[in-house]
């Protein structure tokens, strides 16, 4: 009698499971949300990592602070790629099977980006992108788990052109490399100028990593621009700069204007002198003007990474990259407290439902057909050598 009372009892959970289902993974399950983050820490790119390391550190400790996620601690677990897609690959596999995280940040390099994004889809891990701007990597069809907050390669191009247009230049000159990137960024570009009725001044070609950059400098002043854009690498835009030094044609004689890369501290280490008036572009959010100290609680954040990183230490350090990673943290901690589950889909839902959402690098909007975060009219033009608590001034014609 009581083996029968026992079968029967077990029979009935049996098939009450396969009514309700087994009790779904979410956040009264577990005490700790882990965030896997992967980048480059080490070699000639670690600023890349180092600034991904600071954002995600700052936001975690801050969650922490204020309640975790879902009333869970949060953790989160580095690892260095060194710019390399295999080994990317091998410690997201790691960080995924044997760490079992719940989110993951970044990488740094598009190329990375590239190879992990696949195994993200197929084993339904949801992926921030403060970093990485190749325009492929987002896709809600091909991605549906991955969603960005830097501004993408092709918005980037189009502001350029855009905001030279707007501030009243006639002639636009663009140096940009031979790369799948830097012919997309002419083709970007030459359709903006169309819809104006405009032809670019010149298109300065060159191949990534040239030495001589003084032919492309002799193109540039030839073309007779009122502005150059630059959509170039760090070391080939800053041996263009010390090509026009040579050929005494830098701002005041003409104005200069770069996409992100302009911005950060080895651009400027690289170039040098030649680096002063030379504009970049930055998010709204992270830069200040001389009548407008910026957003408080923004420059209040600002101020404790300058206070963490001071002198020496804080060198390399890009303040709009660092809040970038800082505000994947915590969209990652909005996405999950809104769909009070750690199921994928449904935090990919409602990262979807966000609308203006505030961070520290600009304010975010998403939907099931747009996982870019930062549209490119939260962009604004920035000087990047005249820095106030890590925030660039911004600048008008």
């Amino acid at each position: 009698m009581k083996k029968t009372v026992i079968s029967i009892f077990l029979m009935l959970t049996f098939v009450m499971t396969m009514v309700i289902g087994l009790p779904e993974s979410n956040a009264a399950d577990q005490k700790e949300f882990l965030i896997g983050s992967v980048g480059c820490m080490s070699g000639p790119a670690a600023m890349l990592g180092k600034n991904l390391r600071i954002g995600v550190e700052f936001a975690v400790e801050e969650i922490n602070k204020t309640g975790g996620i879902n009333g869970m601690k949060v953790r989160a677990i580095f690892r260095d790629d060194e710019a390399d897609p295999t080994k990317s690959l091998t410690l997201v596999r790691e960080l995924v099977e044997k760490e079992k995280i719940n989110a993951f940040i970044g990488p740094t390099n598009t190329t990375c980006a590239k190879a992990i994004q696949p195994y993200l889809v197929k084993k339904k891990i949801i992926q921030l992108n403060g970093g990485t701007t190749g325009t492929v990597l987002i896709n809600p069809k091909e991605f549906p788990y991955s969603f960005r907050t830097h501004i993408n390669d092709k918005d980037q191009a189009i502001f350029l052109v855009k905001e030279a247009i707007e501030n009243g230049y006639k002639r636009i000159a663009v140096a940009h490399d031979t790369s799948a990137l830097g012919m997309g960024v002419q083709e970007d570009m030459k359709a903006v100028l169309k819809s104006h009725n405009m032809t670019a001044a010149a298109f300065a070609t060159y191949n990534a990593n040239d030495i001589d950059m003084l032919p492309v400098a002799q193109k540039l002043k030839a073309s007779n621009p009122d502005i150059i854009l630059m959509f170039t690498l760090m070391a080939d835009g800053a041996r263009i700069l010390k090509a026009l030094e040579k050929m005494d044609y830098l701002p005041p004689k003409v104005a200069i204007q770069g996409y992100a890369a302009t911005a950060l501290p080895a651009f400027r280490d690289l170039a040098g002198a030649t680096a002063k008036g030379v504009w970049a572009l930055a998010p709204y959010n992270s830069t200040y003007s001389k009548k407008d100290p910026g957003l408080p609680e923004v420059v209040a954040l600002a101020k404790k990474v300058e206070a963490a990183y001071p002198g020496e230490k804080g060198k390399d350090i890009n303040l709009f990259t660092i809040f970038s990673y800082y505000d994947c943290a915590q969209l990652i901690r909005a996405g999950v407290g809104k769909a009070k589950s750690l199921d994928a889909d449904k935090i990919k839902v409602a990262l979807e439902s966000l609308k203006n959402y505030k961070g520290a690098q600009a304010n975010y909007d998403f939907s099931a057909t747009d996982h870019e975060g930062l549209d490119p009219s939260k962009l604004v033009t920035v000087d990047a050598n005249q820095l106030k608590h890590g925030m660039y001034l911004r600048v008008k014609k």
